[in-house]
Parts: C-alpha cells; sequence; structure tokens
C-alpha cells in the first residue's frame, strides 16, 4: 500500500469522524431545545399555579374579582395588581412563543385564557387595559388582543 491510499483512507476516516460529531452535537442541541421549552412552559404553569393558589385560599380577593358594583379606588387597585400579575405572565407566553420556546398550542392557551379571565371576572378588561396603557410598547402583542376588543365575549 503506497502512501496516498493511506492518506485518502485518513481523509475519509477524518470525514467521518467529522460527520459522526456534527450528528451528535445536532442531537444535543435538540435535546436542549426541547429541555428548553419544557422549562418554559413549566415555569409559566407554576406561574399560574401560584395566582389560581391565591384566588383559591384569599375568599376576599375571590369576592372582589366577581364583584358587579361599582369599586372603591383600593378596590380598583387591588384589582389592578392582580391583573399586573396576570399581563406579565400573558407577556412571557408571548416572549417565549416569539423566541420558540413554547409552542402554537401553548401561545393559543394563552389568548384564550386571556379571553376566559376577563369574562369570569368583570372589572379584570379595565384593568388590562389600564396595564397596557401603562405599558404601550408591550400593547401590540398578540395575546393581549381579547383585552382590546370592544366586547366581553369572543
Amino acid at each position: 500500500m503506497n502512501w496516498e491510499a493511506i492518506g485518502a483512507i485518513g481523509q475519509v476516516a477524518g470525514a467521518m469522524a467529522v460527520f459522526a460529531t456534527l450528528l451528535y452535537l445536532a442531537i444535543q442541541i435538540r435535546r436542549t431545545n426541547e429541555l428548553s421549552r419544557f422549562s418554559a412552559t413549566k415555569e409559566i404553569m407554576n406561574q399560574f399555579n401560584d395566582l389560581n393558589r391565591m384566588v383559591v385560599s384569599d375568599s376576599e380577593l375571590r369576592q372582589l374579582l366577581q364583584k358587579n358594583t361599582a369599586l372603591s379606588a383600593d378596590e380598583q387597585e387591588r384589582i389592578y395588581n392582580f391583573a399586573m400579575m396576570f399581563c406579565n405572565i400573558w407577556a412571557s407566553i408571548q416572549t417565549a412563543y416569539d423566541n420558540g420556546q413554547v409552542d402554537e398550542a401553548f401561545f393559543a392557551a394563552g389568548m384564550k385564557d386571556v379571553q376566559i379571565e376577563i369574562d369570569r371576572w368583570p372589572n379584570f378588561r379595565s384593568s388590562i387595559r389600564r396595564w397596557l396603557s401603562n405599558y404601550p410598547e408591550l400593547a401590540h402583542y398578540e395575546i393581549f388582543q381579547p383585552a382590546l376588543k370592544t366586547s366581553g365575549k369572543a
């Protein structure tokens, strides 16, 4: 066997090693991306769980959220701050979706949640609109479109 044949075999072996390494890296990147998407989804769900825990454990908050009559300034502020927590989560969903960290189905569920919460609590829409007026740079987010509609039902 001559040196040219040995060199050619070495080049083929080197190319195969590079290909195997690239394949391995592609698999690892895919797994890392899947884990990142799962972590983002789980973190957002944990934030929703925290808010739901507040509603379950605080009867005054529940009564306030269900109130159909005029609100005092203090009540308006309390609902606004509660709505602000929801808006922060919804903005996180939009950002995660825009960056490919959550899938389209999760994003669609987030948009649906905006509508559900608006329909669920009488004074919620105005608090969300107030939050959006305070943060107009986020008002264009698709997830907030249900809050910007004029009617309560979609």
